[in-house]
């Protein structure tokens, strides 16, 4: 659980320094400083949507959880290996049948 309060804080200052960026950049005219809010905000939405496969296999303890983690990030960004990995990460061992 630390590590997803550390992720809590840590979205909740980035999210804060965006925030403030976008405001100090609108209401003193520095068109660099709204750009830089507008791409830390699609960062803090892209990156976790990205990480769905591992963030899904991590929370069902998924048993192939490393395989998973490793072409999410490697291949991630392709639709078949994301695929894959959300396929991996929501497989379920314990619904084989025994004949």
């Amino acid at each position: 659980m630390k590590i997803v309060n550390l992720l809590k804080g840590l979205f909740i200052i980035v999210l804060a320094l965006a925030v403030l960026l976008w405001l100090y950049g609108t209401f003193n005219n520095q068109p660099l400083f709204v750009t830089t809010a507008m791409w830390m905000g699609d960062a803090l939405v892209m990156i976790p949507a990205y990480l769905i496969p591992s963030i899904t296999g991590w929370l069902v303890k998924s048993p192939r959880l490393q395989k998973v983690v490793l072409i999410n990030v490697l291949g991630g960004w392709l639709l078949l290996p994301w695929i894959v990995a959300m396929g991996m990460a929501i497989k379920r061992d314990d619904l084989r049948t025994e004949d």
